[in-house]
């Protein structure tokens, strides 16, 4: 080993007892970022029971990423056993908490049925729309994709291109296309409208 690589393995061990230390006295991010390392195995062996311990600890505190990387492991079944409930119950905790892509992942458990609740468009809709309100492109698109088709809620092309404008310009590029075809099928005055509701909300 060089005096280099001798440098750097020194390093390393002293910013992992430094991320350790963090997390012991209860320092939330420390403790989802050493959940990370357990659980991809970086800089210390491959450990999934350590990774879901300081995921968990994270996840108390409210810790965004620690509570969506806990959910996604009990619905995948990561390292853990599989458990649906305790899946539902970390993303609706994690929407609760104000996380735009948790109340995405919320909307589509509703929409579709998954991780062992019953189909609630209304609920769906009430998810998508707090998450899209947050600037979630997914949301955005899967809300203005619905409102465009009306076929699970009201129709409405006027919200509908607000939304998809706001995904496209969010790096969803199916958006383009929905955009393209409810351009040429809304009136001038719908798409004054539209415009009108754009400018407003954009100049809050």
């Amino acid at each position: 080993m060089s005096d280099q690589d001798q440098q750097l393995t020194e390093r390393q061990a002293q910013a992992l007892a430094a991320l350790r230390q963090a997390a012991e006295a209860g320092d939330a991010e420390a403790q989802y970022r050493l959940g990370m390392l357990y659980g991809n195995g970086e800089g210390v062996a491959l450990d999934h029971a350590r990774a879901e311990h300081w995921f968990s600890q994270a996840a108390r505190q409210g810790h965004e990423q620690a509570l969506l990387t806990l959910a996604w492991m009990y619905a995948t079944g990561a390292g853990v056993e599989m458990d649906e409930r305790r899946a539902r119950e970390l993303y609706l905790l994690a929407a609760d908490h104000g996380s735009a892509r948790a109340q995405y992942l919320v909307a589509t458990m509703y929409r579709f049925g998954q991780h062992g609740v019953e189909r609630d468009m209304a609920r769906a809709i009430h998810y998508y729309q707090q998450a899209a309100e947050r600037g979630e492109p997914s949301a955005q698109f899967a809300l203005g994709k619905l409102l465009m088709e009306g076929k699970q809620v009201p129709r409405d092309d006027v919200v509908a291109l607000q939304w998809l404008t706001l995904a496209q310009a969010g790096g969803k590029k199916r958006a383009e296309e929905y955009v393209r075809h409810l351009v040429q099928r809304m009136t001038p005055e719908q798409l004054q409208q539209a415009r009108r509701r754009m400018l407003g909300e954009a100049g809050e």
